[in-house]
C-alpha cells in the first residue's frame, strides 16, 4: 500500500493512497473498486507515557468497515 503521512492536530496521520500486488516480480496497482477501501491510522500523545492508536477502514459503497481504537502506556523498564 502507498501511504500519504501528515500530521492532524498534532498527531500523525497515515491514509492509503494505493494498493498494490505484486506478480512475477512486477509491481501492479489495484483498481480502487478492488480495494478494501481507505484506511487511515492516527498516532497521538496523550501524555504520562500513553499514546492514542486509532485506526480506520471506510469502503467507498459500504461505508466504515473498522474501527479500532486503543491508548497505550510506554513500558518502563
Amino acid at each position: 500500500m502507498e501511504l500519504e503521512i501528515g500530521v492532524r492536530g498534532g498527531a500523525l496521520m497515515f491514509r492509503s493512497e494505493r494498493y498494490f500486488f505484486t506478480l512475477f516480480g512486477r509491481r501492479l496497482g489495484l483498481p480502487r473498486w478492488l480495494s478494501p477501501g481507505t484506511m487511515t491510522v492516527v498516532h497521538s500523545e496523550c501524555g504520562d507515557g500513553r499514546f492514542e492508536f486509532a485506526l480506520e477502514v471506510e469502503h467507498p459503497c459500504l461505508g466504515l468497515l473498522i474501527r479500532q481504537v486503543g491508548v497505550f502506556r510506554e513500558r518502563v523498564r
